[in-house]
């Protein structure tokens, strides 16, 4: 449940956009992310070797054709079924593909309208933006990326491609989607893991507001399926802090019947309890299961988060 101290301040104070996807990306932002390219293509080598399909036929992952075994061939590679079958030696080829598949996953429940009182961002809008420049910089790349949205259910599915029309596709899909209902994060992220079709990088943009068991279940069914997986936690300074002072009025942003007032000094030291003991099960679930994570405060700019992450990230290379 996201923090609102009255239902004026749990309103989303994003830009008004002015045409599909033409906020995400304007000039001052592409500048910002022209820093990041350089940094985010070393770090995503580091998920895959190299940045395009090899023109030769050799060993990797995807399955190409049959041919036909001739002397010299490593008799390793004979697919014996097909001996069975057709009383003729044949070998498999394999397609060396060494594109980078990225689908980024961004949380649109209700708990992502929170918008601390000093943010400049609502969790949302940190996040459409943190999608935007993460799509631009994977398709600037020549590499494929693809966007999925949910909250109770998956509300849009970008498959991965890498074709010229996909980053529009993605920005109208991510300026037209509005945070609203309930979630469902670890339900969704089992389902992810069955709808995407071929391993890849799965980077997920969620306030993380599930239960730790039930989000390690699910990162183990996504690392199952053989992808890597990027947890970017979005979170308000307030949430973090918990400031309040005076007797506020708290909502849940997803189920805005239930409200409670309360005297916030009486509650700071077990919220914040409470939020460490979160985190630190997140930190020791997710290192179990190899799943980088990285925190994401909206109060400061998502350009710099974002650059320390991958400089960090190239560190570890």
């Amino acid at each position: 449940m996201a923090l609102a101290t009255q239902p004026s301040e749990a309103t989303d104070r994003a830009a008004t956009v002015r045409s599909p996807g033409s906020s995400l990306l304007e000039p001052h932002t592409l500048q910002k992310i022209s820093k990041m390219e350089l940094v985010a293509r070393q770090v995503m080598d580091g998920y895959v070797q190299g940045m395009h399909k090899s023109p030769h036929v050799g060993f990797a992952l995807d399955f190409a054709q049959h041919r036909q075994y001739v002397p010299g061939d490593d008799v390793k590679r004979i697919d014996w079924r097909v001996y069975a079958k057709a009383d003729r030696y044949y070998i498999k080829q394999y397609e060396v593909t060494t594109n980078l598949r990225c689908s980024i996953v961004l949380d649109a429940s209700g708990s992502m309208k929170y918008q601390g009182a000093t943010d400049p961002l609502s969790k949302f809008r940190f996040g459409q933006f943190v999608a935007a420049c993460l799509a631009y910089i994977v398709l600037h790349q020549q590499d494929s990326a693809g966007l999925i949205t949910f909250d109770t259910k998956i509300r849009s599915f970008i498959p991965t491609k890498s074709t010229p029309s996909q980053l529009m596709r993605i920005l109208r899909t991510l300026d037209t989607t509005h945070a609203e209902n309930e979630t469902g994060i670890a339900p969704i992220l089992h389902e992810i893991a069955e709808r995407i079709d071929r391993r890849g990088l799965v980077v997920i943009i969620s306030d993380l507001f599930e239960d730790p068991d039930k989000l390690m279940e699910a990162m183990h069914h996504l690392r199952h399926k053989r992808h890597e997986v990027i947890l970017l936690q979005v979170m308000a300074n307030d949430e973090l802090e918990f400031p309040f002072r005076k007797w506020s009025q708290f909502e849940n942003l997803e189920l805005p019947t239930d409200k409670i007032r309360l005297d916030p000094a009486l509650m700071r030291a077990i919220y914040l309890e409470n939020l460490k003991k979160h985190q630190e099960a997140l930190r020791i679930g997710l290192a179990k299961q190899h799943v980088s994570h990285l925190l994401l405060n909206t109060s400061q700019p998502f350009d710099e988060v974002l650059m320390t992450y991958l400089a960090q990230r190239m560190g570890r290379k």
